[in-house]
């Protein structure tokens, strides 16, 4: 197949730059009959090989073929009736041919994107139809003079065959520049084979109509080739189609995010382009009307990205200030939310509860961390539910939560911690088993015991602390409980630089037994 179509297009460009032999009629026969026939007949061999294979297990591989196949049937009728000389009425069976291979290909493609494009999000779908607009609106440009000059006469079976080619390429540029937009669909990796033969399909009809509207079309030209050359890439792609049928190979890479935006963005350019090209030049109803609908498009798709990215950006602060086990607020939020309301000057009364449930070491050890997970969550949902609406439930990390109460003294704050405390008391359903656990409250009051949050959050964890040891289930923070933490740090300090400086003095003294003098044991002082 590659060495004809080269035979082909080296023969028709011989031609049109004068070479000698190209003039004589034999020259003609051969190329335009018989290399051309078979030229276009080779795609057709290639793919109905390529059905035999994989047989009606990719149904895109049987409308290709058909598409070829009809294309050759009516080339060939074309060429045998006007190589002797010979005219072809039109429209002609040669036509029915022409015209069947473009919704053949419409099928081909549109089976091959919805079996990979299904479930795509609704922005994915405006990409491909502001990319598809946009190569329509373009193109209904350049085709302007074809389409004037078939509806130029009055509507008959001839007109409607003059119309449909340039018709049925504006559908076909639309389809391959909305499945460009299509990102996250993995097409394969010959897709640009099918893409590009199109794109030469295409081209070449473009090209046929202006100079058949012009009058300049001449058969046997380099033209001729763009069809060739089009159903050629056409059978490699469905060669490879058929190849993947039958053997695993990697998958091709989907189309990226940017590649989909490139596509929207210039299909928006385009349609704006047309539009500030029609208030110069005259321009068609149909590509004004076609861009017009490109930019309504573009707006409606910028207006869903502006909601997408907000939504997103709520999605990613909810995740960012919540605790993805209990659903509760993390640290991060109770920071946020704390020390907006201690600045606030109207709340004079605020208290810090710092929770640390007692033995849930034990319920990981010995039923697991997914058993202690859904303790966790059972134990947040009780403690919500055993607070007023104004406090502020938050989950520290591990087994340690913290609530903040509003307008909360000590009395307050005692009756909450003594409330959590018979909460957590009762026994929890964990698996099927009864588990019974208890939590151990620290309490910190504001403005009493400090004034902003990290220091709150200091001393209602010493007063949790306490609370643990003590076992009395809560504990409020008061100075004899803060450890002198200045003196403990100097010490160590001190005995490491007396360590590493030699400046330690250990005197012995033994211990003898009176009786029999023996030494039996040794007493050191350190100083």
């Amino acid at each position: 197949m590659g060495l004809l179509g080269v035979a082909y297009v080296a023969a028709l460009a011989l031609r049109s730059v004068g070479w000698g032999p190209a003039s004589e009629g034999w020259f003609s026969t051969v190329v335009d009959g018989w290399l051309g026939m078979l030229t276009v007949w080779a795609p057709a061999a290639v793919c109905w090989l390529a059905v035999h294979r994989v047989g009606r297990r990719r149904p895109e591989v049987l409308l290709a073929a058909g598409a070829v196949t009809s294309f050759a049937v009516g080339d060939t009728y074309y060429l045998l009736m006007t190589i002797g000389g010979g005219s072809v009425p039109f429209p002609s069976p040669a036509d029915v041919g022409y015209l069947l291979v473009y919704p053949l290909l419409l099928a081909a493609v549109t089976v091959t994107v919805s079996g990979r494009a299904r479930g795509l999000a609704p922005s994915v779908w405006l990409d491909c139809a502001v990319g598809s607009l946009g190569a329509a609106a373009v193109l209904a440009v350049v085709l302007e003079p074809v389409l004037d000059s078939a509806t130029a006469s009055p509507m008959s079976l001839a007109t409607a065959v003059a119309l449909a080619p340039p018709a049925f390429d504006l559908v076909l540029v639309s389809a391959i520049a909305g499945t460009a937009a299509l990102r996250g669909v993995r097409m394969g990796s010959r897709w640009a084979l099918l893409v590009c033969g199109l794109l030469a399909f295409t081209a070449a009809d473009v090209v046929y109509g202006l100079e058949v509207t012009a009058g300049t079309y001449v058969l046997g030209t380099p033209l001729d080739a763009g069809w060739a050359i089009g159903l050629a890439l056409m059978a490699m792609w469905v060669d490879g189609v058929a190849q993947r049928g039958q053997t695993a190979t990697r998958a091709a890479r989907p189309a990226t995010r940017a590649a989909a935006l490139a596509v929207s963005s210039v299909a928006t350019i385009a349609g704006l382009g047309v539009l500030i090209g029609g208030t110069q030049v005259p321009v068609s109803r149909l590509a004004v009307t076609l861009a017009g609908v490109t930019l309504m498009a573009a707006a409606v798709r910028s207006e869903l990205a502006v909601r997408l990215l907000a939504r997103m950006a709520d999605q990613r602060l909810l995740t960012a200030t919540t605790d993805e086990l209990t659903g509760l607020p993390n640290r991060r939020a109770l920071y946020a939310e704390a020390n907006t309301r201690l600045a606030e000057p109207r709340n004079s009364r605020q208290a810090l509860l710092m929770l640390d449930l007692d033995k849930f070491k034990e319920v990981n050890d010995s039923l697991g961390h997914r058993a202690g997970d859904q303790l966790l969550v059972q134990v947040g949902t009780r403690l919500r539910e055993n607070l007023r609406d104004g406090d502020l439930l938050a989950r520290l990390g591990g087994d340690e939560f913290a609530v903040m109460l509003d307008d909360a003294g000590q009395a307050e704050a005692v009756n909450a911690a003594a409330r959590l405390c018979a909460a957590v008391d009762e026994p929890f359903l964990v698996d099927g088993i009864s588990l019974r656990t208890g939590v151990s409250i620290g309490i910190a009051l504001f403005p009493d015991d400090d004034l902003d949050l990290s220091g709150l959050l200091r001393k209602a964890d010493i007063a949790m602390y306490r609370a643990k040891t003590l076992s009395t289930g809560h504990h409020v923070y008061c100075i004899a409980d803060d450890p002198d933490d200045a003196a403990r740090l100097l010490m160590v300090d001190s005995l490491r630089i007396a360590m590493t400086g030699d400046q330690l003095v250990v005197p012995c003294q033994p211990t003898i037994q009176p009786v029999t003098s023996e030494v039996h044991s040794l007493e050191a002082l350190i100083h």
